[in-house]
Order: C-alpha cells, then structure tokens, then sequence
C-alpha cells in the first residue's frame, strides 16, 4: 500500500524505514522540493540525510537511481540556499554541496542508463551539466547538455541551458569572431527553451533576459542570419580528409568551436596562449611550454587516429617473431601508437601545474609539482589545505581545472576525492601497467586484471574509449588553463610590464 505524507507529517516524523522503495523516495522528493520552495534549510537537510541512513540493499537498481537523483536535487538546493549566485557574489574554489550533487548525480547515470526511462535520464544529465558549469568545467558542460539532447531532441531544461552555458563561455573567449559564433548558438538555444512548456517559470525568465542582452549587442536579425560554416578546406588527401573529420566528430580540435559545432569551420587548433604581460629581459617560457602541449597533444591524437584506422600489418611488424600464447592478444605497430598516445595525454596534466605553478607563484619547488599537489599548500597538512592566494582568485576557468583534478587520481588506493570519475581508477590502473607492469591487449574478453594481477588485460575497443576519455580531458585542460591566464590577464595592469604578442611558426619550418 502507498503511504504518502506532507511536508509538515515528514518533518515531524521520524522512523521510515516501513517504507517502499517507491515511497521513501516520494518522501525524500517532498522534504528536498518543499524545503527548497520555502527557502527552509532544515527540510532540505532532513530529507539529505534521511535519504543517506536508509539501506538500499532492498531497492533495485532503478529506485537506487532515482534516490541518488534526488540526493542530488537536495545537495543542488543546499548549495543554492546556502551560497546564493550573483553578479557581485564571490564563489569558492571548493564546495562540499557540489561535490556531493556530481557525486550522486553521477552514480544515478551508471543505473539509469540501464533503463528505459529517458526523461530520467535527459534530467540527469542536464542537472550534471548545469553542475559542471557551475564549477568552471563548461567545457564538459556542453558534452553533457547535447547527450541529454540526443535521449530527447528538444529536451527544453538542456536547451535552454545550453544556450545559456554558451552565452556565458563566449565571455572569456578572446576571439571576436569565435564570440560571435558562441551568441548566434547560444541566442537560437535561448529563444528555443524560453517557449518550451516544460521549462519552468523561473528558467524561462533566466533565458529571455540572457537572450535579450544578446540582442541588444548584436541584433536580432544579425543572431538569427545565416551563417556558412561548412566553406574550408579539410586538406588534399584521403587520409587527411578522413583524421579531420573523426577529430571534428569527436570534438578533439583545440578550437572552442568544436565544443558544440561540428562543421569544417573547427578542423584546425587555432587555440593558444592568450596576450601575456612580461617585463622586458623575460623570455616567452609560457608561450613555449604551451607550443610544447599543443604538439604532444596533436601527436597523440594522430597517433590514435592511425591506431584504430584499419589497413595492413605495418612493415617494422614482419620479422618480429611472437609465441601465440592462446588467449587472443595483440601485439602490433598499431596497438602500439593506442598506448602512447594513452601516455602522451596523461603526461599533459602535470605540464598543465608546472606552468600554473610558475605564472600562478604557487611557489612550490619544480620537481615536486603534480596535477594533484599545486592546489595546495606545501608541507604536510591533513587535510590538505587549499592555497589562498588560489582560493580567492575568482577565476572561473581556474576553478574548473581545479575540479577537472578530482577526477584524477595518482593511484588506485589515492581517493583525492570521492568525486571521481567511473574511469578514473581504470585510467591510472592502465598508466601504471602500460608504464610499469605487464600489460596485455585483447581482441575480445573482458578487461580485468588476471594472473593473481600480474596482467591488467584490456580489449582494444576498451582501450581506445579510454584513451578517448583522457584525450578529451587532456584538451579541456589545456583550454582551461588559456582561459584561466586570460581572466587572470584581464585582471592587473603594470606599467612595468609590456604585452609579448607572439607571430605563428610557418608550417615549411615545422620539420
């Protein structure tokens, strides 16, 4: 029999464990909506830790998503009672609320998708977007409003936000031209959520007043004009053709553009360093250890390209004599060039903090700069303490590399944060063995460790979704940190110092 209460019953009531599944979630939704309707932080806390005392070993997996959704719903409201936005409303580097609402919306992702419930899982998916923005990773963010848009075309919350998340990245470009591009997408997504019947008063409200800032900057008819964005060359050749449209379709081009177009318009990376102030004797070090990332990441994308395209067994293969062991490995030039571009993207990451750490003055001792380590004081405070002079920047594009780090971890015992990845102890499991161990590709089976973990065994098309994976993280990560110098940029003037503008290397000299 369902059993329902009012908010009021629920707040007063205290022993649900008689409860269904179906009903305990029902009660967990009325103290988390009403509690945040009411501006009344208590309701929303009840219904939180309610939902975290109730063991889920009866639920199925279906009831255990839509608690974990719920869960997040009520962290989500916690953040926004407890931290309200604003223009003029500083935010922190960290926060308790929105690691928990990723946390529980991610969990709810892996048991949703194994039903058929796509307004479950479109909602989701647009709440984590909307989180990831929130934190700075609105890269990330784009990438989780299209899936919901692809469970259901026209999802009105995700299309709106959408829109509402490219208006807001078009601020930190430094690229008229690519800002201009961003509103027209950003203003027809707008307008498209402000007159769909599902989106609720409220966001409506967000998205018109957003639209009509674009409007009154651009024009209406300037937004809704035409615009040809297929008119580029992709190169001469098959081959080169066919690596440009795989890296288009992957949104892998280091070109903010791809992020949400996929046109001929992105096939080059024409991101970099924005405009840097330096005094007069500096050398370009930033300049030069970004053209550094840039290549390894374009050479480990190639190479990944090259590792899955098809074709005959490579000449540096014959005459390499190997013991068919009987358990379908491969050995090849090609699974060769998976893994180093594996290698390639991870090694990105600690690049990234080492040059943070030198623009930022972290002041931590070079050789002991990690990806995980330069949002930290020195020495051996537990729990870590996060810098000051990184906790107080306001620097949107900063706090998003800063959470991209949760979700990297050093080894596979390291939790440096329960908000990671489903990936991410896979991620580090494969760097280990394929850097240090012995490590065994497959063309079927499943990927496990195997010879009392001995071997991390791994199917090529594992492999290769993972090395996709952290290519993508690895790209977001390096146009983070560009953004993050241009807001940082933007924010002092010196008289001392001159701005560097740097020419671009001719491609006849890239030898």
């Amino acid at each position: 029999m369902k059993e329902s209460y009012t908010y009021e019953e629920a707040m007063k009531h205290r022993d649900f464990s008689h409860l269904s599944p179906e009903d305990f979630c029902t009660v967990i939704g009325i103290l988390i909506d009403t509690g945040f309707d009411r501006k009344e932080i208590p309701g929303v806390e009840k219904g939180i830790t309610l939902a975290g005392s109730k063991s889920t070993h009866g639920f199925s997996d279906y009831w255990r998503a839509v608690l974990y959704y719920y869960t997040a719903n009520g962290w989500a409201s916690l953040q926004r009672l407890r931290n309200p936005s604003g223009p003029n409303v500083n935010f922190s580097l960290d926060s308790e609320e929105l690691e928990q609402e990723i946390l529980h919306l991610r969990k709810a992702l892996v048991l949703a998708e194994k039903f058929d419930n796509k307004h479950l899982i479109a909602q989701i998916l647009t709440n984590l977007g909307n989180a990831m923005n929130h934190v700075g990773r609105f890269i990330e963010a784009i990438y989780y409003w299209h899936c919901a848009l692809k469970i259901i075309p026209g999802f009105g919350m995700a299309v709106g936000n959408l829109g509402f998340g490219l208006a807001h990245y078009a601020r930190v470009l430094y690229d008229e031209g690519h800002r201009f591009i961003f509103c027209k997408f950003a203003y027809k997504y707008l307008l498209e959520g402000a007159v769909n019947k599902r989106v609720y008063t409220e966001a409506k409200k967000s998205f018109i007043e957003t639209a009509k800032l674009l409007a009154d900057r651009y024009g209406h008819d300037e937004l809704l004009a035409d615009l040809d964005l297929n008119n580029f060359s992709l190169g001469r050749s098959q081959m080169e053709k066919a690596y440009r449209e795989w890296c288009i379709s992957h949104s892998l081009f280091l070109n903010p553009l791809n992020d949400f177009v996929h046109a001929k318009i992105v096939s080059h990376d024409s991101f970099f360093l924005p405009s840097i102030t330096a005094r007069v004797d500096d050398p370009p070090l930033y300049h030069t250890i970004y053209n550094q990332l840039k290549q390894e990441y374009a050479t480990a994308r190639y190479l990944l390209f090259e590792g899955i395209s098809g074709g005959k067994p490579h000449f540096s293969d014959k005459g390499n004599l190997q013991v068919d062991t009987l358990n379908y490995a491969v050995y090849s030039f090609r699974t060769e060039k998976i893994k180093i571009a594996f290698r390639l993207c991870y090694s990105i990451f600690d690049k990234i903090a080492y040059l943070l750490n030198d623009y930022l003055e972290v002041d931590l001792q070079p050789d002991d700069v990690t990806f995980r380590k330069v949002w930290y004081q020195k020495g051996g405070h537990k729990p870590q303490r996060l810098n000051p002079h990184l906790m107080n920047s306001q620097n949107w594009a900063l706090r998003g590399l800063f959470w991209l780090s949760k979700d990297l971890i050093t080894n596979e015992s390291d939790f440096f944060s329960s908000n990671i990845l489903p990936e991410s102890t896979q991620l580090v499991a494969i760097r280990n063995f394929i850097e240090h161990k012995s490590f065994m590709i497959t063309d079927m089976g499943t990927s496990k460790r195997v010879r009392n973990g001995m071997t991390y065994q791994i199917t090529k098309e594992d492999l290769i979704n993972k090395t996709l994976v952290l290519m993508k993280m690895s790209r977001a990560a390096m146009m983070y940190l560009s953004f993050a110098i241009h807001i940082e940029e933007r924010k002092t003037e010196d008289s001392r110092t001159i701005s560097v503008y740097m020419q671009e290397i001719l491609q006849q000299f890239k030898t």
